[in-house]
């Protein structure tokens, strides 16, 4: 059983429960929320997540990349993956080594995928 833990941050309200019920039914443990508010709030009490996917554009003062950038204050070698609906602008984002952009739309099979071989884990 997978035990790792993601948080999902996704402002669109169908993609964000296709995704999570889809990682859930891959095992992992899904905490989701709409907004960078939200994010930044479970990461400031402490929440520890394996893995941070987040989508770049979100409402609100703090987008994705903000998201990144407190998550890796408190763990640097946390991975994220970022998912886009302007994949023409991810050269333009700056971010660690390792994160990985996806562009929008996708399948959701094809985030576990890419979550699976992140954290090194197999399908259930």
């Amino acid at each position: 059983m997978i035990s790792q833990k993601i948080l999902l941050v996704e402002d669109e309200d169908l993609i964000r429960v296709l995704l999570s019920e889809a990682l859930a039914d891959e095992g992992f443990q899904v905490t989701d929320v709409s907004t960078g508010e939200a994010a930044v709030e479970l990461i400031e009490r402490g929440d520890h997540f394996d893995l941070l996917l987040t989508d770049i554009q979100l409402p609100g003062p703090v987008d994705g990349l903000e998201i990144a950038r407190e998550v890796r204050l408190r763990n640097p070698t946390v991975p994220i993956l970022f998912t886009t609906g302007q994949p023409d602008r991810m050269d333009a984002w700056r971010t660690g080594p390792g994160d990985v952009f996806i562009a929008k739309p996708y399948r959701p099979s094809d985030i576990c995928s890419v979550i699976h071989r992140i954290l090194g884990t197999a399908p259930a």
